[in-house]
């Protein structure tokens, strides 16, 4: 049986390449040969333990991390109709059984046997060689959107569903909380969406002024400016339209509420490592806010797909480093090291056998 290299993560901080048979794709199944995956803030903190689902026993090891990538099919599954090998596709970041109701009707995400790719419950993710994937839940990419920009689709399309979800309408006011990919493509899919002024902050200068470069209206460093006090010489009331908080910080988040005008919404797009003490709940009925959370990319696939492909969105302009696939094991550890202007470290691997 052919090999391939992986690296899979054992426990945390065991992280390993290693040699496994390479899977053979069965009927409706694709083998992808991945060609470039985006190092995600999730992966880190599944390798550091300290995310929440770690603590709670959803994530089981080991497992193969690596849930944005691009790649190019090397072989198909009887039955296989839409695509052939050399075919440029990207992933869904999860994986329904295919069998029960909902995945008859269409609704994977509703399927309570799904596996998400390289995280909770995991489908072996792209930190390999190869990626197997059933066909239903790969995506052409378009002939404009290179690999790069390819890899960077699932964080686009997370960002994008922030933006759906906090309801963003045009003329509105939008603050993202967080210079990280999500809230910079959050920022950028808003004004792209209409908003008439969007703000975004942070406390890293290089990420902010990379933010700016993006067509974003106004940055805001909180380690020498004081939001609400922006957002008073900026906006009417002081206060914002659509909050969208993709920081990860429970002190940001709860301080997120006094920033939103009435009736505003407030989408959430990070996870935490504890819990939101502090979350003042009157505060929040009483100001009438609609809040809704943001697990993932539901659907948002194929839009960002056209933004890309129109020329639109060019997502790849967050990349600031690049290295090897294999490097994932030496580079990961340090994600969070020296990050000054770090937004999205891109893993290379081979875009032709052999390489």
């Amino acid at each position: 049986m052919p090999a391939m290299q992986a690296i899979r993560l054992f426990a945390p901080g065991d992280m390993r390449i290693v040699e496994m048979p390479r899977p053979q794709p069965g009927p409706h199944e694709v083998l992808c040969r991945v060609a470039r995956v985006g190092m995600c803030g999730t992966d880190y903190a599944i390798y550091t333990g300290e995310a929440s689902f770690v603590k709670s026993g959803d994530v089981r090891f080991p497992l193969t991390l690596g849930h944005e990538w691009s790649a190019l099919v090397e072989e198909t599954g009887e039955g296989v109709t839409r695509f052939g090998p050399g075919d440029r596709v990207i992933g869904d970041t999860g994986v329904a059984c295919g069998h029960c109701n909902e995945c008859l009707l269409g609704r994977y995400p509703r399927c309570d046997r799904a596996q998400a790719v390289g995280t909770v419950n995991a489908w072996d993710g792209a930190y390999a060689e190869y990626i197997l994937m059933p066909e239903r839940h790969l995506f052409p990419l378009p002939p404009p959107v290179s690999l790069d920009n390819g890899a960077m689709v699932e964080p686009a399309a997370t960002a994008l569903y922030a933006v759906q979800k906090a309801g963003v309408q045009i003329g509105d006011t939008v603050l993202v909380q967080g210079s990280g990919p999500i809230g910079i493509l959050a920022a950028k899919l808003a004004k792209l969406s209409g908003a008439s002024i969007v703000f975004i902050t942070g406390r890293k200068e290089i990420k902010l002024r990379r933010a700016l470069d993006f067509g974003i209206d106004a940055a805001i460093n909180t380690t020498r400016e004081s939001v609400s006090g922006v957002l008073r010489q900026r906006v009417p009331g002081g206060k914002v339209d659509r909050l969208i908080e993709a920081s990860g910080s429970v002190e940001l988040f709860n301080e997120s509420l006094d920033l939103v005008q009435p009736g505003g919404a407030m989408s959430v797009v990070a996870f935490y490592d504890r819990p939101a003490e502090g979350f003042d709940i009157d505060r929040f009925v009483f100001s009438d806010i609609t809040l809704v959370a943001v697990p993932g990319s539901l659907g948002m696939y194929p839009p960002i797909l056209s933004l890309m492909a129109a020329g639109l969105l060019d997502a790849s302009f967050l990349i600031t480093e690049r290295a090897p696939l294999f490097a994932a094991p030496d580079i990961l550890p340090r994600l969070k090291e020296n990050a000054e202007g770090r937004i999205k470290v891109m893993l290379e691997g081979a875009e032709k056998p052999g390489e």
